[in-house]
């Protein structure tokens, strides 16, 4: 049976189908930093990560986070060892120390609600 045009095509856009959402913006490996915002009000935070090996700063932003919604960093920490310090302009401030592992499918996940901040690492 001699392929035609009709067989490719479907076949084609079967093969591309099964691909979607494996080219995604992060198919090097896990979002390093997250911070969800689940206070009642948009927080300010800033976050600072520094490698505790030479202390050199390796993120240090300020975002503003709308209710319900996240900010990401990618590639931040690529395996080290690090110390994550996040505040909020309200005044809260918590500092974690989280190691990214050497697979890039580590990540930490920050929450900020009104009346603290909590991390959790986890792995993809």
């Amino acid at each position: 049976m001699t392929p035609n045009r009709r067989n490719f095509i479907s076949s084609f856009s079967l093969a591309v189908l099964g691909l979607s959402g494996c080219l995604g913006v992060n198919a090097g490996g896990t979002t390093d930093i997250t911070i969800s915002n689940e206070a009642s009000n948009t927080v300010t935070v800033h976050i600072q990560v520094t490698q505790l090996s030479n202390e050199e700063l390796l993120l240090d932003e300020t975002a503003t986070i709308d209710v319900d919604t996240t900010e990401e960093y990618e590639e931040v920490v690529s395996g080290s060892q690090v110390e994550v310090i996040l505040s909020t302009e309200d005044g809260l401030e918590n500092t974690y120390e989280w190691s990214d592992g050497e697979s890039d499918a580590e990540g930490l996940h920050i929450t900020v609600n009104d009346e603290s901040i909590t991390f959790s690492s986890f792995v993809d």
